[in-house]
């Protein structure tokens, strides 16, 4: 009887799959993706350009379209097809956001807080 009571808990402890359970290997993701994704991590504040594209339909925010960043010295052309959302700092930033019009150029300081979050810290020229 003590064999079945110890076979039962080595069935426990064995993982489902047969194999032993060992930590993934981290993926080395292709330059074309992990870049673009390291970049729109915005942990440190970051001053961007984009074009308006719509208001989110979920939450209080806005998407653009990331055309352009700033290096500390000069603006660099961001490629095309970058697309996010930025929440406003703001109950008064959120409403200058839904004045504005679709393709409208803005220039603003982003940075991820601590939900994760992309917020329009300072909006640049209103």
């Amino acid at each position: 009887m003590r064999w079945l009571i110890s076979l039962a808990g080595l069935l426990v402890l064995l993982p489902v799959s047969g194999r032993t359970q060992q930590p993934l290997p981290p993926y080395d993701l292709p330059p074309e993706i992990r870049i673009p994704i390291e970049q729109m991590k915005f942990d440190r504040a970051t001053r961007i350009e984009g074009r308006v594209l719509y208001l989110d339909t979920y939450d209080e925010a806005l998407w653009i379209e990331w055309t352009a960043v700033h290096d500390g010295d000069r603006w660099h052309t961001v490629p095309s097809g970058r697309q996010f959302v930025v929440y406003p700092a703001s109950s008064d930033m959120m409403a200058f956001f839904k004045a504005l019009a679709k393709g409208t150029v803005l220039r603003m300081t982003v940075q991820r807080g601590p939900d994760g979050k992309r917020r329009a810290l300072v909006l640049e020229g209103t």
